[in-house]
């Protein structure tokens, strides 16, 4: 299991978003914008949705590509990929190479869930969208929402319609458990943003900020 941990780990701390920053605008991610290495800041410090979009892209499959490789070396077994999407997210968000200055591993566990549990991707991005159109808060606050809310709705909905959607054999209390794991790894990654709400203000860099060249 540790080792299944570590190398999903060694995956997930491939720095792209610093990589590909650095290499469309001469910029450094981790010293501009919010300091993250997503493709949120991606977007922020280059002005540039493709740009973004890409980092996105590739911080996802840094996520898919572990749980992948743990589905195929220990087929079925829900909790070795649950731990390779664990350890993919924490080498994402403290990647040892940038001295444990990372992203918030949003993109690296949407791939991931992909395969191990698509219900929850589902599940986060309308809770997501109900926060950020209809309540009309920011993308950072959308995103907290989302966090603490989704094990929540997982539990209250039928496991009929969960597990339709989960990509190993499991059981409705181990994929709530795994939900709230999830959730808390990807707090972590937004404890400033916990902070600045708390505080009444917005997040560092809401939607609402203007994007910088």
């Amino acid at each position: 299991m540790l080792v299944v941990f570590v190398g999903s780990y060694l995956v997930g701390s491939i720095p792209v978003g610093y990589f590909v920053v650095r290499k469309k605008a001469d910029v450094d991610i981790l010293d501009s914008g919010s300091r993250r290495a997503g493709g949120y800041n991606a977007f922020i410090v280059t002005n540039s949705k493709v740009t973004g979009v890409l980092v996105g892209v590739l911080d996802a499959v840094k996520g898919l590509v572990p749980v992948l490789a743990a589905g195929w070396i220990f087929p079925q077994s829900f909790l070795h990929a649950g731990m390779a999407l664990f350890g993919a997210i924490t080498g994402h968000n403290y990647p040892v190479w940038t001295k444990f200055k990372g992203g918030r591993g949003l993109a690296t566990a949407a791939g991931g869930m992909i395969t191990l549990g698509l219900s929850f991707a589902v599940v986060w991005c309308v809770i997501w969208a109900v926060t950020k159109v209809v309540l009309k808060r920011d993308i950072l606050v959308s995103n907290l929402t989302a966090i603490f809310m989704t094990p929540l709705l997982i539990w209250s909905l039928p496991w009929e319609w969960v597990g339709r959607f989960v990509g190993m054999q499991t059981d409705h209390w181990t994929f709530i458990f795994f939900s709230c794991i999830l959730s808390m790894i990807l707090l972590l990654g937004h404890l400033d943003v916990v902070h600045d709400v708390w505080k009444g203000s917005p997040g560092e860099h809401s939607d609402k900020t203007p994007p910088q060249p």
